[in-house]
């Protein structure tokens, strides 16, 4: 394998021998230049190099990888097995161009990542300096497989019957999972391109610095058409993507910081970024999303849904500071957001 591997995270490795399914397969979609021989060997090696990775972590999941030149083209190739079908990120910070999308087979849960070619195309390219993010993408994305077998292999009673307390709960999940999703992978990948996590970062700042005033434009629309429904769907989007680049600074910096010893300036630069990040009005996310997540960060396997409570529980409080709270009413979602005068909108 002529792509070499830093060593990956303890809880990564497991006994040296592939977990890749012997059915596993590479599909690639379109290539620039078409070049028949080129498109089969860069197949093969990244065959190989997917082999190599599930020395570290569990693939068994994993039925194959479909690279393509128009993305949307080859997400869609997918379609029709998928449970449900993905939506790819896509709003004014950005664009999401890799996915691990899952699909059944009988009862079982398997996936299938679908990467954009010229995000990956670069990966076995040491002179490439976009080498290390295709790295990086590549096995983020493979980390979200491994984490998803994890969950549907383990849960007590099935996969199936992982479901939310109540309509609340399932509400609040939906905004907190990408945290946890994103923290786990960008955690386990950031050894591929330590750096990277600094785009994180100042993405998350982005996000903090705009996510009050989203928020209040709502409100203040709520006040105009009465739509509880219209106004809980936009708030629910903007902090689920909160919360998303939370998982993805966090989880990137969490990395870097363990590693200090071997990134001293890198750690030192993540350092003054987290501590501009708190000194922010919605600073207080950082800690307690930081300590929140880590209980499903750890998981070993699956014991139950409350794993999410710590999470919910800073969800929760940031609606509050926005003046809404959550409860159920009637088995349904009820959103409680007391009528205030426009100016403390």
């Amino acid at each position: 394998m002529d792509t070499e591997l830093p060593i990956m995270e303890n809880k990564d490795a497991l006994d040296s021998t592939p977990t890749l399914n012997p059915q596993f397969t590479v599909t690639i979609r379109g290539w620039e230049d078409d070049k028949d021989e080129e498109v089969r060997d860069f197949g093969q090696r990244l065959c190989q190099l997917t082999r190599e990775i599930s020395n570290f972590i569990d693939l068994s999941r994993l039925d194959r990888i479909v690279i393509g030149s128009d993305y949307h083209e080859a997400l869609a190739s997918v379609n029709g097995e998928q449970a449900p079908v993905p939506t790819p990120t896509a709003n004014e910070y950005g664009n999401g161009f890799a996915m691990a999308t899952n699909i059944f087979r009988g009862d079982e849960v398997w996936s299938v990542v679908v990467i954009w070619t010229p995000l990956v195309r670069a990966i076995f390219d040491h002179e490439d300096p976009n080498q290390p993010l295709a790295l990086h993408t590549f096995v983020h994305e493979l980390i979200h497989v491994d984490d998803t077998r994890l969950f549907t292999t383990t849960y007590p009673g099935g996969w199936r019957a992982a479901k939310p307390r109540d309509a609340r709960d399932a509400a609040l999940q939906t905004i907190v999972h990408p945290c946890q999703a994103e923290y786990s992978a960008q955690r386990r990948s950031a050894f591929a391109a330590p750096e990277q996590g600094l785009m994180h970062m100042s993405m998350l700042k982005e996000v903090m610095s705009d996510v009050d005033e989203q928020v209040r434009k709502e409100r203040l629309a709520y006040r105009l058409h009465g739509d509880v429904a219209s106004l809980w769907k936009v708030v629910s989007e903007r902090l689920g993507f909160l919360f998303q680049a939370l998982g993805y600074a966090l989880g990137h910096a969490d990395w870097v910081l363990e590693n200090r010893d071997d990134h001293p300036e890198l750690a030192s630069k993540f350092d003054a970024e987290i501590e501009a990040l708190r000194e922010m009005s919605k600073g207080w996310l950082i800690d307690a999303s930081r300590e929140a997540v880590q209980p499903l960060f750890n998981l070993t396997e699956w014991t139950n849904m409350g794993v999410y409570d710590p999470l919910i529980a800073v969800a929760e409080r940031l609606l509050n500071e926005y003046r809404m709270s959550t409860s159920v009413r009637e088995d349904g979602l009820y959103i409680d957001m007391p009528y205030t005068g426009i100016h403390d909108l």
